[in-house]
């Protein structure tokens, strides 16, 4: 156990603390995300207040989806000028969210206010991400087969959107889009607030829109995201520094351990198809919204922190842990595919050339 000098009278477990950057960190540099969505709940499940919990995972976001973004530039995932345009919405829309999270530590209503907003969006984000990538490996398993391909949804949305003659439109040639720099403000804006209010960089939002909204490939998705996520993250650190949000030493223990999973996980993206992202990415932020109704349950009705408190915990972990074990699993079957040896039949959609 370790306690912090701005956490009077509240122990951490320091075992859980590694292992939640270490996980984090994976599930970052594989889905593109910051990991801040995981992060808040799970400090506030181990005793941090909700303004230190937002504070600190927004501090480890900032150093985490450096080290990620450096390592998809590398590999070819990263459209700078695409993440540069969102980071100027983004930092406009973090300065709201940081007012809007002061406001209701003030009011006494921070850890109801960050915990039911963030529900809302995993659970709608989540839904959305895991079915669409549902559907894709379906209709991959189905090529494999023999039958046509079906035109994926998100491409018809894209192209909709692309289409929106609104002056001036700007052309990303890495990310194969070319759309009205206005539809890029109002997305770049809400992820900023999402930013400031709950604690996240924002990359479970910025992933899925990328993709289905703008129609940018999946990788080139993965590795913007953390660009992006990394600089609006980093204002949202100045703010909540200035706002006493932030606890230094317990963000610097995290971020140590995600340095060395977030490298893992990038290195994973290498060797599976853009579909496996989408499908991981949405099964992760569903188990981390059953985490977070849990710990709102406790929170909301006290009678029930009993129960509510250990099963938030164990839903919290053992969720990143088996979301680890998923990134793990498919990067032991590329490997074996690469090397000529069988893999299931459930796999086969999962892994190989980006789809």
């Amino acid at each position: 156990m370790i306690s912090f000098p701005m956490i009077p009278g509240v122990e951490i477990n320091l075992y859980l603390l590694v292992f939640a950057g270490l996980g984090a960190g994976i599930v970052s540099g594989f889905t593109g995300v910051g990991g801040g969505f995981l992060m808040t709940p799970a400090l506030i499940i181990l005793g941090f207040p909700a303004n230190l919990a937002v504070g600190t995972s927004i501090t480890w976001v900032a150093g985490n989806c450096l080290v990620g973004g450096l390592r998809h530039g590398r590999l070819g995932n990263l459209d700078i000028r695409l993440g540069l345009v969102m980071v100027a919405a983004a930092t406009a829309g973090a300065e709201v969210g940081v007012r809007i999270l002061n406001w209701a530590k003030t009011s006494g209503l921070a850890d109801e206010g960050v915990l039911s907003i963030a529900l809302v969006m995993l659970v709608a984000v989540g839904t959305y991400t895991l079915a669409e990538s549902v559907r894709r490996k379906k209709e991959l398993d189905g090529e494999r087969k023999g039958r046509p391909a079906v035109l994926a949804e998100r491409l018809s949305l894209a192209q909709r959107l692309q289409g929106i003659n609104l002056p001036p439109r700007i052309a990303f040639p890495r990310a194969q889009v070319t759309v009205s720099i206005w539809v890029m403000l109002v997305v770049g804006f809400c992820v900023g607030v999402l930013a400031g209010i709950v604690g996240v960089g924002g990359g479970f939002v910025t992933v899925p829109s990328l993709i289905y909204v703008l129609g940018v490939p999946s990788f080139v998705a993965v590795g913007t995201s953390l660009l992006q996520t990394g600089f609006s993250a980093a204002y949202g650190v100045v703010r909540h520094s200035m706002s006493g949000n932030v606890v230094v030493f317990a963000a610097f223990i995290i971020l140590v351990a995600s340095s060395i999973g977030v490298q893992f996980g990038v290195q994973v993206t290498r060797y599976v198809r853009a579909v496996s992202v989408r499908y991981i990415l949405g099964v992760c932020i569903l188990l981390s919204a059953a985490g977070t109704a849990l710990k709102l349950t406790g929170v909301l009705v006290p009678e029930t922190a009993s129960w509510s408190g250990p099963g938030s915990l164990a839903v919290t972990f053992g969720g990143l842990g088996l979301t680890v074990m998923m990134i793990g699993s498919l990067f032991f079957l590329a490997l074996r595919k690469r090397r000529g040896k069988g893999v299931p039949t459930w796999a086969q959609s999962f892994l190989g050339e980006e789809d």
